[in-house]
């Protein structure tokens, strides 16, 4: 009697911890299918400045198997819109992604503003060759959410810029007149303009030939900025002085994508001296 207790004991135990299998722990047919969540996040260039969804932002999904080499290649890009607190949902009925049948990991990678040349490219187009069109193509990107098991709660993503930021902190000798400082027209030469952003692999491939960059001034000459394309550039800034251009090569300088580098430069007779204070690069972590 004692032994047959055992073993239905024993049956009733393995029926127990079946049951409670993980979700997340992947397997063949054994869970019913999920869809996907997603939660958008921005991870801005200043920590001081936060960056927040308006709505509606539109995004273009790419979810494929984890570890697949050609899994991106051959993925279907999916559109969504974001709320004001990030939640995405999809633009058109019957879109929906889920996640796989026998549970197993996927990767995600993401893009807003969406663009439709990125279905079948899965490239970006960027130029920032003047402020309207370096504006235009200021995306966001994401490739940190990778090998995720099926899960009810959203996947975080956390998106950042595609292009890398320049700020000039601009001072003056006492003998500057304000009209010379409006006059100073600050540029960046020797960068590259255009080029193309791989989604798959997040790298940039430049083209044209180098030119000069525009910074756009503050209204009371304190600071001058601009978006630079990610990438390594021979560098020299051009300003106007006192009705005299004059320029300071900074040499082979390297911008990544999404961080903000800020210059101090000094205004002078003749001319200007600049220097890098610091590269503003903090990360975000998330945790599912």
């Amino acid at each position: 009697m004692k032994k047959s207790i055992y073993i239905f004991a024993g049956v009733a135990l393995s029926c127990m911890l079946m049951s409670c299998e993980d979700i997340n722990e992947g397997g063949v047919d054994r869970h019913p299918q999920l869809p996907v969540k997603l939660k958008a996040s921005i991870t801005p260039f200043e920590q001081e400045k936060p960056e927040t969804w308006k709505g509606e932002e539109e995004f273009g999904v790419f979810m494929f198997p984890s570890g697949e080499e050609k899994g991106f290649a051959t993925s279907k890009c999916v559109r969504f819109k974001t709320d004001a607190e990030g939640e995405l949902s999809i633009t058109e009925a019957g879109t929906e992604l889920m996640y796989p049948k026998d549970a197993a990991k996927v990767d995600f990678i993401c893009f807003t503003p969406f663009e439709e040349s990125a279905l079948t490219s899965r490239a970006l187009s960027l130029d920032v060759s003047t402020r309207e069109k370096a504006l235009a193509c200021d995306y966001l990107y994401s490739d940190n959410s990778r090998n995720k098991y099926p899960a009810l709660a959203p996947v975080k993503i956390q998106m950042k810029h595609v292009l890398s930021a320049v700020r000039f902190e601009i001072t003056a000798e006492d003998d500057i007149l304000p009209a010379e400082l409006k006059n100073l027209n600050p540029h960046m030469e020797g960068v590259n303009a255009t080029g193309s952003f791989n989604l798959g692999d997040a790298t940039l491939t430049p083209s044209g030939t180098a030119t000069a960059i525009p910074m756009l001034a503050d209204e009371g000459m304190t600071s001058a900025d601009c978006l630079l394309l990610p990438a390594t550039s021979n560098v020299t800034v051009r300003c106007n002085v006192a009705g005299q251009e004059f320029r300071k090569k900074l040499g082979d300088l390297t911008f990544e994508r999404g961080k903000l580098y800020i210059f101090d430069l000094h205004v002078s007779h003749p001319g200007f001296e600049i220097s890098l204070r610091e590269i503003e690069d903090w990360v975000v972590e998330t945790y599912d």
